[in-house]
């Protein structure tokens, strides 16, 4: 398909189709390879000396040794690139003085520096390279000095103009590709607060929908109960198990709402917590540091999680949360109770632990479940303050 009837293609798919550029190295290698050949031949023909051949070859084994990875290199020059220019000045200078024909690599060479070279530098490397050249003309022609030297500045102007067109081509094709690359990860980045943000709101719904129904619910048998009065003691039961699910029922609709760091620092998040807590919780800040948004929301959840596993499971009298800041590198949290304690290695975690683990583990932190029957527990979080 000629480049004029090419069709216009946009959209996702086509950016992500394969780079035409690097789709025509393999072109390149042949361009190379017959220009070589040609001027082998042309060299030949001439009665040329047989060393100039060999230069030619050795030329050959430069670009397949380094020069190859030198004209595909994203960003150019690179440390092959320095040494295919070497090689290619010395022994394309060496083979024209020993058999004039070894100019026709020129049509090669050129290119091949533009490719490996930023446009500047290969513009010196190519006049280098019309040193050879230019010493022929001058000295085995009889053509007026003048019309030689117009045509030598032609013949560089020409090249310059084709270099220099490379050379943009080349970078335009990496900037392009950096910025698929960066649309990429955007889109991606994207995606996965559009995901967070369903599920936050996901949560908040199904919260509001608890407290209409089960809480207000729970209230109102509980307010009829103690209408009642106590002396039934079935009674008195029944009121002790509404304001336990009461309980429950405003602790699952904290943890599903989100936490309440709008307009507040972490600290005053989790004081918050703390005073709306039925025990005691004595609460210790050491340091102070901007943690992200995300860790401070991970924090606050497991702080959450770790107040509720405490009202359900420790038998409690205090709890102490405790907030160190290591400024630039982590934020570490910790939730002691005076209960009844476990063994963590004999007993699986629930649903809240695996939960809290979950959402640290996506930010790079870890959390650790330390206590003994008897001696309390503690559950400690550290995450990463560039989370």
């Amino acid at each position: 398909m000629s480049v004029g009837k090419m069709p216009i293609m946009g959209g996702p798919v086509a950016a992500r189709a394969d780079n035409a550029w690097s789709r025509s190295y393999p072109f390149w290698d042949a361009y190379f390879a017959m220009v070589l050949v040609a001027t082998i031949i042309a060299i030949v023909l001439d009665g040329g000396s047989p060393v100039a051949i060999v230069l030619l070859l050795g030329i050959t084994v430069s670009y397949a040794a380094w020069g190859r990875r030198a004209v595909r290199a994203p960003v150019a020059p690179i440390r092959e690139s320095w040494w295919l220019v070497a090689v290619v000045l010395v022994l394309f200078t060496a083979a024209d003085l020993l058999a004039s024909a070894s100019s026709v690599a020129l049509s090669a060479l050129v290119p091949m520096t533009f490719m490996a070279l930023r446009a500047a530098r290969a513009v010196a490397a190519m006049i280098a390279l019309f040193i050879g050249p230019t010493i022929h003309l001058m000295s085995e022609l009889g053509t007026h000095p003048l019309m030689i030297i117009m045509a030598i500045v032609l013949g560089l102007s020409v090249s310059s103009l084709l270099g220099v067109f490379i050379d943009r081509l080349g970078r335009q094709n990496t900037e392009r590709a950096r910025l698929i690359e960066e649309l990429d990860r955007t889109r991606e980045e994207l995606a996965e607060v559009s995901q967070e943000a369903g599920r936050l709101a996901e949560r908040e719904r199904l919260a509001g929908d608890i407290h209409d129904t089960l809480a207000q619910g729970f209230a109102s048998i509980l307010m009829v109960l103690q209408a009642a009065g106590d002396r039934d003691p079935r009674v008195t039961r029944a009121m002790q198990i509404s304001r336990d699910n009461l309980a429950e029922t405003r602790a699952l609709i904290a943890a599903l709402a989100p936490p309440a760091l709008e307009g507040a620092s972490l600290e005053e998040a989790l004081e918050r917590l703390a005073r709306g807590f039925e025990l005691p919780v004595e609460v210790s800040v050491a340091g102070a540091a901007d943690v992200p948004g995300a860790v401070a929301e991970a924090l606050v959840r497991a702080a959450q999680e770790g107040l509720a596993n405490v009202r359900k499971h420790a038998g409690a009298r205090s709890v102490r949360l405790a907030l160190q800041h290591d400024p630039g590198s982590s934020v570490r949290m910790s939730i002691s109770d005076d209960g009844r304690g476990f063994d963590p290695e004999a007993v699986a975690d629930g649903y809240g632990l695996r939960a809290m683990r979950g959402r640290v583990t996506r930010l790079g932190g870890t959390v650790a479940i330390i206590g003994r029957p008897g001696g309390g527990t503690t559950i400690a979080v550290e995450l990463p303050c560039s989370g």
